[in-house]
């Protein structure tokens, strides 16, 4: 069976993050870490063992033995697409810098990609990226906060109080829609705030989207054009919104 990421909420694929950690996983344990109820785990969990990635087991899951293990997982085109963006965009960091990666699957494809280099550091208010990288031997900081119901984040006031006192050489960042002429959106007001203050943190503010998301606006623009300096991209990008982006200062890298 084959497993399509898109059909998964980021809950469930946060969960096969795990399956890559640990063999198993606990309802109980579950339930705390994202801040659902275990009724809600126990569909999740469901849901993966239909797709083939575990099997459930009393007060859990474990890795499937038919073979799709989540390390092993077939890769969907959107999924390829992603990480060739994460590893054009990952190019960008340099050894003894600070780098701060937002949430969302085409940072974490950042995280995924970046140097496994003692020097850089890491701030983070994903938990997916924690889970990433907390084997590696990048020095590792994850924000405090709320944990965002609908996906494995941290938020809040601690969150933002946090980014205060920080000072980053680099942010990836992602976001929901964009805008050549307009800029760049997301679906969450909640989290407007905590995004520019992250911006206000880094010298360098790197936006990491396929070009699919330039076919939509989105619910709330975080970012004019004007206000980051690079935009990592796929090649399908319009030629139009190339023009569009670099008359105002936008540095495109495109992924191959």
């Amino acid at each position: 069976m084959k497993t399509d990421v898109r059909e998964m909420n980021a809950r469930q694929q946060a969960m096969m993050g795990l399956l890559r950690l640990s063999p198993r996983l606990q309802v109980r344990e579950l339930a705390r870490r994202f801040n659902v109820s275990e009724m809600t785990i126990r569909r999740d969990l469901q849901a993966l063992e239909q797709r083939g990635v575990l099997v459930r087991t009393y007060g859990g899951g474990a890795v499937s033995a038919a073979g799709n293990h989540p390390g092993h997982l077939p890769a969907h085109p959107e999924s390829e697409e992603k990480a060739a963006i994460g590893r054009k965009a990952a190019e960008l960091a340099q050894s003894g810098q600070t780098i701060m990666v937002d949430t969302g699957t085409t940072a974490l494809e950042v995280a995924r990609h970046l140097p496994n280099d003692p020097s850089i550091t890491i701030a983070t208010t994903s938990l997916g990226v924690a889970l990433e990288l907390h084997t590696t031997q990048i020095n590792l900081l994850l924000l405090g906060g709320f944990v965002h119901k609908g996906f494995p984040s941290l938020y809040g006031p601690l969150t933002e109080h946090n980014l205060g006192i920080l000072h980053v050489d680099t942010l990836f960042i992602g976001c929901n829609g964009a805008d050549s002429a307009d800029g760049f959106y997301a679906n969450d007001l909640q989290v407007l705030t905590q995004v520019q203050a992250m911006m206000r943190i880094a010298d360098r503010i790197v936006v990491v989207a396929d070009s699919g998301k330039f076919t939509r606006k989105s619910f709330v623009r975080y970012a004019r054009p004007s206000d980051i300096h690079t935009l990592v991209t796929d090649g399908n990008l319009p030629l139009q919104d190339r023009q569009a982006l670099e008359d105002q200062g936008v540095t495109l890298l495109l992924a191959e």
